[in-house]
């Protein structure tokens, strides 16, 4: 891809929502921003190309930071419900790096009670502390 920067905004919009851009630009978009650490960018532009590959690579990612936002997404582009063990996982890694509301929603999905309360916990902590 050599030195292709990330598109300006307007420019974005254009390759992610125009009806004649290949999957392949979708793509090699899509890993910029991933490279970029911008992983809700490269989620679209994956999900845009019906890219499984980026998309399951994405959805390791979420589940290794405890991304609920980043692993919704996901789960909807790849039109699959993730499994309650996917959640729990996904909200331990959450409640371990410090994002009790990711937490908190993923124990929720999971229906998982123990993790539930203790996540709230930590968000009524946190809370009480402003």
């Amino acid at each position: 891809m050599g030195n292709k920067r990330l598109p300006d905004p307007l420019k974005r919009r254009e390759i992610l929502y125009g009806k004649d851009t290949p999957p392949e630009t979708l793509i090699e978009y899509g890993r910029l921003y991933l490279e970029e650490g911008r992983w809700n960018d490269a989620v679209e532009f994956f999900g845009r190309a019906h890219y499984k590959e980026g998309l399951f690579e994405l959805k390791e990612l979420a589940l290794r930071e405890g991304d609920y936002f980043l692993m919704s997404q996901v789960s909807e582009f790849l039109g699959e419900e993730l499994e309650a063990e996917e959640w729990k996982r996904l909200g331990h890694r959450a409640l371990e790096a410090g994002k009790f509301h990711f937490a908190q929603k993923a124990f929720g999905q999971a229906g998982e009670a123990e993790g539930l309360r203790l996540a709230r916990e930590k968000v009524q902590e946190m809370e009480g502390e402003r």
